[in-house]
């Protein structure tokens, strides 16, 4: 092969950090994996875009530098035994995926790609991933779960909500509700939520119950992609068996999991199954006179964008237009949206290693909401709320955090 002839397709997953040799080459270390890209930026407080980098000020942590430590171990350049750091440079990277947005709108590389590829070959080489993620892979193999939860008590949020389960009872819409609205007690008022307005838009909602697993996203992220293609091929059977016409999940990583990341496996069959975001499946719902909102909420509110639901997979309106369709509701934007979001620190692993930086960036955050004059953050999230939530339970800022549908509950008459 020379340099000029076409590249065999792959699917992300079968990628090897040889496959991006000349996309880590070309990094032109440019920054702009850093920084907020130039027309949105409003200020110079709010001018960052990568969590690891800014708090740390070593280009090991940037996306720049993560392609080049990508292209020093391919070429031989320095060995593991050489820098030991590099495991901790690249499990802090809350893989936010700011760093591609930016380099693929100049250089079109893939930054995150080469971070989540470089994660994968440290597990198969035995080098990663950090202590405190090898335990999150042994619960999901145990538990199915990465919250060491017995599966027994995965269905609990849904008991006294009269939803159907869809082992027993045809449905034609799956909720697809995730490990940690199952298992976290403190967002079970999100789970129920979600069922509850979909059903009152009169969707026919079922559940799989103690029967759900774990989507994998945490262990894709983490770079142990041999337990996540078990998981994938377990979850697409299922899922196909299940006669759900379409599936709704409200975790952004959910999401991503099944909309995206079970394509990038060979060899498996596809979804049968039209996947949503419960945003994206609720603003339907209002759009086209489902649901009717009569009541009114006085608050004034800002909308943090979940990385793996706006960067990762493209949702940025539906949860504004959700905001916008309740009456009394002002929403007020941060300086960072959409595709340039400030990231919460809970994602790819960060919050499980490295929780001080998490609530840091948490913190970062909450600042820039409170800029606005926002009585509340308003997300879409489990992550995101627990990392921001944790966070403003140790300040005294007087800022709130809610889900998107703790507002749209408030106003309906359920």
């Amino acid at each position: 092969m020379t340099y000029y002839e076409k590249k065999p397709e792959k699917k992300f997953f079968e990628k090897t950090l040889d496959d991006y040799r000349d996309s880590v080459w070309g990094c032109a270390r440019c920054n702009w994996c850093q920084n907020q890209w130039g027309w949105n930026v409003k200020s110079a407080e709010f001018s960052e875009i990568c969590p690891a980098f800014h708090e740390y000020r070593i280009f090991p942590y940037s996306g720049m530098g993560k392609m080049h430590m990508a292209r020093a171990l391919l070429e031989g350049d320095f060995s593991y035994e050489d820098a030991p750091e590099m495991v901790q440079f690249l499990y802090t990277c809350t893989t936010c995926g700011a760093c591609e947005m930016n380099c693929q709108r100049i250089q079109d590389k893939e930054p995150l790609q080469v971070n989540e590829t470089l994660r994968a070959k440290f597990v198969s080489d035995g080098i990663g991933p950090m202590p405190e993620h090898k335990r999150l892979i042994k619960s999901v193999k145990n538990y199915d779960n990465p919250w060491m939860q017995p599966r027994a008590q995965r269905d609990r949020w849904a008991r006294k909500i009269g939803i159907k389960d869809i082992s027993k009872e045809k449905a034609d819409t799956l909720y697809f509700v995730g490990c940690t609205s199952s298992f976290d007690n403190t967002l079970w008022k999100v789970a129920q939520n979600t069922a509850k307005i979909m059903m009152h838009g009169g969707a026919d909602l079922g559940i799989l119950g103690k029967n759900e697993n774990c989507c994998g996203s945490p262990l894709a992220r983490i770079g142990d992609r041999e337990t996540f293609v078990q998981i994938a091929k377990k979850n697409i059977e299922l899922l196909n068996t299940c006669g759900a016409k379409e599936i709704v999940t409200f975790c952004p990583g959910c999401y991503r999991a099944l909309m995206h990341d079970y394509k990038e496996i060979p060899g498996v069959p596809p979804l049968e199954a039209k996947v949503y975001h419960s945003a994206e499946y609720i603003d339907s719902m209002i759009q086209e006179g489902k649901i009717k909102i009569p009541g009114e909420l006085k608050k004034r509110v800002t909308w943090h964008d979940p990385c793996h639901l706006g960067r990762h997979c493209g949702i940025y309106e539906p949860p504004r237009n959700i905001l916008k369709a309740i009456p009394g509701i002002e929403l007020v934007e941060m300086e960072r949206i959409k595709d340039q979001s400030w990231c919460c620190g809970g994602g790819g692993g960060a919050r499980t290693a490295f929780m001080e930086f998490a609530q840091k960036t948490a913190h970062k955050r909450i600042s820039e909401a409170q800029k606005t004059g926002a009585q509340a953050i308003v997300t879409s999230c489990p992550f995101c709320e627990q990392n921001i939530g944790d966070a403003l339970n140790k300040s005294d800022d007087g800022m709130e955090i809610y889900d998107l549908t703790d507002m749209l509950i408030r106003v309906l008459d359920l």
